[in-house]
């Protein structure tokens, strides 16, 4: 413990807590299938098609789904916290936001339940080992075939920082899903 605490300071840690292998096991796999990785790419393609389908362009659908997630969403989250997400947004925007917060929360929480118990239980990773056995019969499809990302890659190439929109619904989405994801975490110890 004294060797882990001292490696901790020299290498400056703003922070250190105590974990053992399984616990970061189950919160490591949890989070990339949850709102790191698997959550938001689920995420993306759904607001992706649902704002096509309000009569969006491809480009514009994705700029104010997968941009607006990766440009000022995060940005906002990881310098100022979860809250200042909505605390900057305005009137209509933060109704929008409340409507898209309160419908997405417990659809999440459920999935993200459920990936949980997948991952804490072993079933997880025995999936994982048995598709790997079958990788060469069935070999897992590239994501950036689908629609959302061969837009995408023309969007992000015409990218300006600046000009980004933090789209309120996708932000309702978004934090609704990490909040689900935190307090499943917070349930589970």
């Amino acid at each position: 413990t004294e060797l882990a605490l001292g490696w901790g300071v020299a290498l400056g840690s703003p922070f250190m807590f105590e974990t053992s292998l399984s616990s970061e096991y189950r919160s490591d796999i949890y989070g990339e299938r949850g709102i790191l990785l698997g959550a938001v790419h689920g995420i993306v393609e759904s607001l992706y098609r649902r704002y096509q389908r309000q009569g969006m362009s491809p480009e514009e659908a994705f700029i104010q789904s997968s941009e607006s997630i990766t440009g000022n969403i995060v940005k906002i989250i990881s310098t100022k916290g979860i809250k200042a997400v909505y605390d900057g947004l305005e009137g209509d925007d933060k109704e929008i936001f409340e409507q898209a917060y309160s419908a997405s929360y417990l659809p999440s929480k459920e999935i993200l339940q459920e990936i949980y118990d997948e991952v804490s239980s072993g079933n997880e990773i025995r999936t994982v080992i048995m598709h790997g056995k079958r990788i060469s019969k069935f070999p897992v499809g590239k994501i950036d075939g689908t629609d959302t990302w061969q837009v995408g890659e023309k969007v992000r190439a015409e990218r300006d920082e600046d000009n980004i929109p933090l789209n309120p619904f996708t932000a309702g989405v978004y934090v609704a899903t990490m909040m689900a994801q935190i307090d499943v975490l917070l349930e589970a110890g």
